[in-house]
């Protein structure tokens, strides 16, 4: 590796992960001596293919053998076999670890309007293609999948916590596995569930998740409330109710939000009385982040192409992306404040027009702006990794970390 002071934009983005990934390697015996492909290497490697867009182990292959980049980074020239037997020879749970505790260290810029209100996670499913040797993996009679029950985190904008099945297994019953009191769970109509409510409820955890519309239920009481002017362009019909539901065993008192945005009615149930109806609804709208996320791991990324067909081997594959990501955006918060700082000293006057950094406890803008804010351009700007912004950090990976690399990206 080169000098602190003379890093390359991708030794810059994995600076973060090296203590802690040399902290598993060293706990590894003989690890870095028997293997020429050791835990260290087989890391940095896939790490450097995920940023370079190689998607399959032969292109990065390709890729480290002939970059020009390659004598100042630490990669190493590895055959298929070597790859397959890594993902074969390591344990999942050491890049889980890794995974959670990145989380833990950096620190990540939060979106302001919901810092006040709670923890949020977005729960989903979404289902990638297996290869037909991937028996574990079964779907149907004439194909083979597996399922990621993504949990992302909407303070953050970052997901936290993932769990791999075959493509056929409950998303009810994968939340309940990552079920944590305190959180509020925010999820699509798939979701719907008296029980799940229940259990949801008795773990001292909330839920906002939409429900279907033919839902039979007792109306208790009509709450009232006001609809912030910026939202009205947006929402139309709205309706709050304490209700309880004729087919819940329970009889539990819940709330129900009902409104319409362009034709679509859309019903949201939630056991969250504390906060303002239009703070619900912009939560839930909030919802469509998670399915970002897939796209981007799927699509931009290119995870879609496993590496390995074995079960623990794509857990590793999807710690490695996920890895990935957080790194990543971490780096392009960390370019976006120091374009900031480089704004302000070369002109004070204008300090007011950069973009302040968001810290824990504190609101740029008040809640009733939340239907605005997810059309403003605040989520690109900082929680979005767009196709644009990874290919410029794609052909700028072996170039020295500058300022004017940071305006260029």
């Amino acid at each position: 590796m080169n000098t602190p002071n003379s890093c390359t934009v991708f030794e810059k983005i994995i600076s973060p992960l090296l203590p802690l990934l040399k902290k598993e390697a060293n706990a590894i015996k003989d690890d870095a001596i028997t293997y020429r492909l050791s835990l260290f290497f087989f890391s940095i490697n896939l790490l450097y293919g995920i940023i370079k867009g190689a998607k399959s182990i032969r292109l990065l292959i390709t890729e480290i053998k002939t970059t020009p980049e390659q004598p100042n980074f630490d990669l190493i020239q590895a055959s298929s076999s070597m790859y397959s037997e890594a993902f074969s020879r390591y344990d999942p749970r050491l890049f889980k670890r890794i995974f959670y505790q990145l989380i833990e260290k950096l620190n990540f810029m939060e979106v302001g309007e919901l810092s006040t209100l709670g923890r949020f996670l977005c729960v989903d499913g979404s289902i990638f293609p297996a290869f037909q040797t991937m028996e574990w993996a079964h779907y149907k009679k004439t194909a083979n999948a597996l399922k990621i029950h993504m949990a992302f985190e909407l303070n953050r904008m970052l997901p936290v916590s993932f769990i791999i099945t075959d493509a056929n297994a409950s998303e009810k019953t994968a939340l309940l596995m990552m079920l944590e009191s305190g959180v509020t769970y925010i999820a699509d109509r798939g979701y719907m569930s008296f029980s799940l409510f229940d259990q949801i409820s008795s773990k001292s955890a909330f839920f906002i998740i939409r429900v279907k519309k033919r839902l039979v239920y007792t109306l208790h009481e009509t709450l009232t409330f006001e609809i912030p002017l910026q939202w009205q362009a947006y929402l139309s019909q709205v309706t709050d109710y304490k209700i309880t539901c004729d087919n819940d065993k329970k009889n539990k008192h819940y709330r129900l939000i009902t409104f319409v945005v362009h034709d679509e009615t859309y019903f949201i149930m939630t056991n969250r009385f504390d906060l303002k109806t239009h703070e619900i609804i912009m939560l839930y709208a909030y919802r469509w982040q998670v399915e970002l996320l897939f796209r981007c791991i799927k699509r931009t990324f290119g995870a879609l192409h496993l590496w390995s067909h074995e079960q623990k081997g794509a857990e590793i594959h999807f710690y490695i992306y996920l890895i990935a990501y957080i790194l990543l955006l971490h780096f392009k918060q960390t370019c976006e404040a120091q374009k900031e700082a480089l704004n302000f000293y070369k002109n004070k006057n204008k300090e007011n027009d950069a973009p302040q950094r968001q810290q824990h406890g504190q609101s740029r803008t008040p809640p009733e702006c939340g239907m605005v804010t997810i059309l403003n351009n605040h989520l690109k700007n900082y929680w979005k990794l767009g196709i644009h912004w990874l290919k410029a950090v794609n052909n700028l990976a072996g170039n020295l970390f500058t300022r004017e690399v940071v305006f260029l990206l």
